[in-house]
């Protein structure tokens, strides 16, 4: 175990480009510390202010999104000077396992779909919306993970670009279920948004059309 913030000791569960996971224990509950590490090669002000300001923003964005219904892991502590968040931890494989090993994930992927409509009814944008990004615990209700890319916006571009990396991470791991599960997902995505779906869709073609695809800015951190 290494001692990591605080006092707090930790084991790494993952290192990114970006931050660093630990599984910790957090007043006798089980918890995730993220850590922004120092980039060595930008100027120390200019990093400690860009850790900084993505720490907080990352906070307020998964603050929104519970706010709105979205299952996302609940905020026990953040420290913005050292680029900390300390937070629920969701046991439980990812959405993207589950369907790689056969699980019938087709009521998940419905799920996923209404909770994305919450968010961008309300105009939130995850960023990086792929299966890797979604928990399920055992109460098989998905939870959404890794907020550093979202945004407060209701352009439709932004949005279309959200459910446009869900359908390219369906095409590139689960190329044979694609047609099926972007299904689901889009049965539950109308519910919440209605007829702003058909304007989102044509919004989605048009990405892939010009081939602008949105890309992947940094390793996957949870």
């Amino acid at each position: 175990m290494k001692s990591i913030y605080l006092g707090f000791e930790g084991r790494m569960i993952k290192k990114g480009a970006e931050a660093e996971l630990y599984l910790i224990d957090f007043f006798g509950l089980p918890a995730i510390l993220k850590k922004r590490v120092p980039k060595p090669y930008r100027a120390k002000e200019l990093d400690d202010y860009i850790r900084k300001a993505r720490t907080s923003h990352e906070v307020t964005m998964m603050f929104h999104a519970r706010t709105c219904g979205v299952p996302v892991p609940a905020i026990y502590d953040v420290d913005p000077e050292e680029g900390v968040i300390i937070m629920e931890y969701i046991p439980g494989p990812t959405l993207k396992e589950l369907a790689l090993k056969g699980y019938d994930v087709n009521p998940l992927f419905r799920l996923v779909g209404l909770y994305v409509g919450k968010m961008h009814v309300n105009n939130i944008v995850h960023g990086d919306l792929t299966p890797a990004n979604i928990v399920v615990p055992e109460a098989e209700r998905p939870f959404f993970i890794d907020f550093g890319l979202a945004e407060r916006t209701g352009e439709l571009e932004a949005i279309g670009t959200d459910v446009h990396l869900i359908l390219r991470a369906l095409e590139s791991t689960h190329y044979n279920k694609v047609k099926e599960l972007f299904e689901e997902f889009l049965r539950g995505y109308r519910k919440v948004m209605g007829n702003r779906v058909d304007a989102v869709l044509k919004k989605v073609q048009e990405i892939r059309r010009r081939g602008r695809y949105v890309e992947e800015r940094r390793a996957k951190v949870y």
